[in-house]
């Protein structure tokens, strides 16, 4: 069990992080707070994998293996309505999703570790991440810039209203769904309403689609898990005039890749076979801002051995999720995992799952999953 001193400082850093959120890649209070805090506990860092990313060392030893740990700094979009005395100061602005939390267990991790850094059995890089949650991905961007070479293992937690504290959450294999947004703009010609026959209905059009799209993955997704999910139908200015613009935003998740692009074929297809036939014309934008995650079973099979040890941890078997997460951009380049860890207390209103206004974490979970990476490191082979 971490010290009643240790915990405090993590519930401390969380509720700085907490009160002022920020976004993407545009995080300057949350990484100087980091960087102040690593110079405190005497552990170098980098700046130079992406902006305001902070990569932390501890240890230096070539014939050790490196086993990265990651934690993603970004808040999101959401207007907080949750009663906390370090409620956000940011209108608009909230740690809905628990990064505040990652971010606070890391520098507690970073503490305990660089005390144990002798008896460390690998070197440990720490990944202060930007821009988790927009689609311009920032564990793509420090990877694209080389935070993963010379790194063994990589691991990841998250926090969880599903479970409660001292719960770990973990599933072998594919365990995130890869996500694709769509953006599909369908371009018509005015006319009014009363003589149709001289213009081209993109609202028509999109609402073909709409259909024809749902039918299309059904028939190729066969026995594959997915989501196609539209999100947005947008277009048209008057009830008395053909619309000559409508567009779809959507979000398709799967983990087969060869199944996307089977299904990304039959968009291309069904969209511009009905702004053929309807003498219209269509756009469509995609980007794979998320790959699937992987679990790999033998850094599992330790992560389970290891704190299994821990009479005050407790593994819960996950199902696969259908949810994304960007860490698949650290697994392109070496093994590693995501878990999750338990935030729920039904007695104090920490059950709104993430992304919520009313989202709220039963701190207690944290100490646990301090536990849990320090347990892994200080075991990892």
């Amino acid at each position: 069990m971490i010290s009643n001193e240790l915990f405090d400082y993590v519930v401390s850093i969380r509720r700085q992080i907490h009160e002022y959120p920020e976004l993407g890649f545009d995080l300057p209070r949350t990484v100087t707070l980091v960087k102040g805090e690593l110079d405190k506990i005497g552990i170098p860092y980098t700046e130079k994998y992406a902006p305001c990313s902070v990569v932390g060392f501890i240890g230096n030893d070539p014939a050790k293996k490196t086993l990265a740990l990651r934690a993603d700094m970004d808040a999101l979009p959401v207007e907080e309505k949750v009663d906390l005395l370090f409620k956000s100061k940011i209108p608009g602005c909230m740690h809905a999703c628990g990064h505040d939390t990652h971010t606070a267990i890391l520098l507690g991790v970073a503490k305990i570790l660089k005390e144990k850094e002798k008896e460390l059995p690998c070197n440990v890089r720490l990944f202060f991440q930007p821009c988790e949650e927009k689609e311009e991905s920032g564990a793509k961007t420090m990877t694209e810039n080389g935070v993963m070479e010379g790194v063994d293992a990589i691991v990841g937690s998250h926090c969880d209203t599903g479970l409660f504290p001292g719960e770990l959450g973990i599933h072998d294999g594919w365990f995130m769904a890869a996500c694709m947004p769509f953006k599909i703009e369908f371009i018509g010609k005015t006319t009014h309403a009363t003589r149709p026959q001289g213009g081209v209905d993109a609202i028509r059009m999109a609402y073909e689609a709409y259909g024809a799209l749902d039918r299309a993955v059904k028939e190729e997704a066969g026995e594959e898990r997915y989501i196609w999910s539209v999100g947005v139908v947008k277009g048209g200015t008057a009830h008395n005039v053909v619309s000559d613009y409508c567009e779809l935003i959507a979000t398709f998740r799967y983990f087969d890749p060869e199944f996307a692009n089977r299904y990304l074929a039959r968009v291309e297809k069904e969209c511009n076979d009905i702004a053929n036939r309807f003498g219209g014309k269509v756009r469509i934008e995609h980007v794979v801002s998320s790959n699937a995650v992987f679990n790999a079973p033998e850094l599992t099979k330790q992560f389970r051995e290891t704190v299994s040890k821990d009479p005050a941890l407790k593994i819960v078997e996950q199902p696969i999720r259908m949810g994304s997460e960007d860490f698949n951009w650290y697994l392109a380049k070496a093994p590693g995992f995501m878990y999750h860890f338990g935030i729920r207390n039904e007695e104090t209103g920490c059950t709104a799952t993430g992304h919520s206004n009313w989202f709220k974490v039963d701190e207690e979970g944290m100490k646990y999953d301090i536990m849990a990476f320090v347990d892994f490191a200080m075991n990892f082979r």
